[in-house]
């Protein structure tokens, strides 16, 4: 009988099997869990890319970006990157073709941009009238807009804008100096900035006389000229407003200055 049992006890391998099984359930559910870590990584890549995308173009629109800037070129360069990194796991030709283009295009408008830019130049008294005045403006922009104009000398006593008489041209004081006279009595004097920006591109009457108190040396361009270049470039439009806003501020708060300086010292 002891042998009998002996004989029929079953012999079953439960460690090394179950080790066995175990260990490749483990490997399938690593497998598992890395495809599913990339698929996300891909999938947040091309989300980030729509964003990208949408937020660019959002912004073109709320004249935030300009269209023939580095940004936005820059912008969907990186877009339509991301969506291209997403369709490694999720492959459609006629996406892939669209963000290679993209791509390409993207990367030509950055290259002429660099081209353009290299070989835009300027004098220094142009340099120092755009760093004054219109310093958010594109080199290549800023080169049509002075091309427009030219530098004159001014004599003392020549009048640059007449009280009641429509504004006819905008001028950039670079060295020199000008009176502002209202009612025949001399209000202020200007050293540099722009004369005329209030009203040059209505049309509308100065409001006061502008003369030209020592030898001068100024850039002047035609209100004709400048609407033009507004009805063909609106990032134009929005620069030189911008410019000349920002000139017109900065004039006041010298003017404010000078008549604290002086009613203090009265």
């Amino acid at each position: 009988m002891p042998h009998e049992s002996a004989a029929w006890r079953p012999m079953i391998p439960v460690g090394p099997i179950t080790s066995h099984v175990v260990g490749l359930d483990n490997a399938g559910g690593v497998r598992d869990m890395e495809y599913f870590l990339t698929d996300q990584v891909f999938n947040a890549a091309g989300l980030a890319g729509v964003v990208v995308y949408l937020g660019s173009y959002a912004l073109l629109q709320a004249g935030i970006l300009r269209g023939g800037g580095y940004t936005y070129a820059i912008l969907n360069l990186c877009a339509s990157s991301l969506v291209l990194i997403s369709l490694t796991v999720a492959f459609n030709l006629s996406s892939a073709i669209i963000q290679v283009s993209w791509i390409v295009i993207s990367l030509m408008g950055i290259a002429r941009l660099a081209w353009i830019n290299g070989h835009v130049r300027f004098s220094a008294e142009e340099e120092a009238m755009l760093q004054q005045v219109f310093t958010d403006m594109p080199r290549p922009m800023a080169r049509r807009f002075l091309n427009r104009g030219n530098w004159i000398d001014a004599a003392e006593g020549s009048i640059l804008t007449e009280e009641g008489t429509p504004v006819a041209n905008l001028y950039f004081l670079a060295d020199g100096e000008v009176q502002v006279i209202s009612g025949g009595q001399v209000i202020c004097t200007i050293t540099s900035g722009l004369i005329g920006e209030m009203n040059v591109l209505t049309g509308g009457e100065a409001s006061a006389t502008v003369r030209i108190a020592i030898p001068s040396r100024l850039f002047v361009i035609s209100g004709d000229a400048l609407r033009r270049l507004n009805a063909r470039d609106p990032d134009f439009r929005i620069l030189l407003s911008k410019g000349m806003s920002r000139d017109t501020g900065r004039k006041l708060m010298s003017a404010n200055a000078r008549w604290s300086a002086k009613a203090a010292a009265d």
